[in-house]
């Protein structure tokens, strides 16, 4: 079992339906990569109570669970998997390998190596070396040691600043940049969209004014191999491959 939505999308990707006993209750949300494979599969909160009561024999985790709850399952030898956070697709595959061998899935571990890297040769470099500016509703933006930073390079796209990590640019820095196109994380979602420097007008109006794609909110949620997947349909897109406008919500 999973304790939440990014240990989620590993055990949907690589464990046979009869043998997951429950994902976490984010496992259908909209953000959720394998969504569809969570419908008919039970789903509960990362409490021991409901932990124990389903006596799992690997428990899969990113984020998910506190020390207390992760001491308790230890305790009980119960086996925690914990997966590695991951900033690249060079790192995707050895550790999407790795999950599959602890969990005894390493065949269908390498059923998805090979989807991974069909994907991977199919992104288009849409971007053809214009620079991008990423950012979200909160004001942030994304460096180049980012797994957003490696998607945008992917597509060809050179980022229009190279701070490192997950950094806050003012609407005052955003009216200041000129990149030549926008990627935008999460605008499409209302409840990140309440309050927050994106919804500055002027920041709304200077996006709109320039070309710019929004990157599906499945691909920024969790990093893995699966979001590989969707880069490859993204490259497809008119709009990244032309440039063209998109309303700014």
């Amino acid at each position: 079992m999973s304790l939440d939505q990014c240990a989620d999308q590993y055990v949907l990707g690589l464990v046979p339906r009869n043998q997951i006993l429950a994902l976490s209750d984010r496992a259908r949300l909209h953000d959720s990569n394998f969504r569809d494979r969570a419908e008919h599969v039970r789903r509960i909160r990362p409490q021991l109570e409901n932990l124990l009561a389903l006596n799992p024999d690997v428990v899969v985790r990113t984020w998910g669970g506190d020390v207390n709850l992760i001491k308790a399952l230890t305790d009980r030898h119960i086996k925690v998997l914990n997966i590695n956070d991951i900033y690249s697709y060079d790192q995707a595959k050895p550790e999407l390998l790795r999950i599959g061998q602890e969990l005894d899935q390493a065949a269908s571990a390498q059923i998805e190596a090979r989807r991974f890297d069909q994907a991977m040769a199919a992104i288009r470099q849409v971007g053809k070396g214009r620079s991008v500016l990423y950012y979200t509703p909160t004001g942030y933006s994304a460096g180049p040691d980012t797994m957003v930073g490696d998607m945008l390079r992917r597509l060809g796209f050179r980022l229009e600043t190279q701070d490192k990590g997950f950094f806050y640019l003012s609407p005052e820095v955003i009216l200041s940049l000129k990149p030549d196109i926008f990627a935008l994380g999460f605008y499409e979602d209302h409840y990140a969209m309440r309050r927050v420097p994106g919804r500055n007008p002027l920041v709304r109006a200077r996006i709109a004014s320039m070309p710019n794609f929004t990157l599906p909110v499945q691909m920024i949620s969790c990093n893995g191999w699966f979001t590989a997947y969707d880069l490859a349909e993204l490259s497809k897109s008119p709009l990244t491959g032309s440039g063209g406008l998109k309303a700014v919500p």
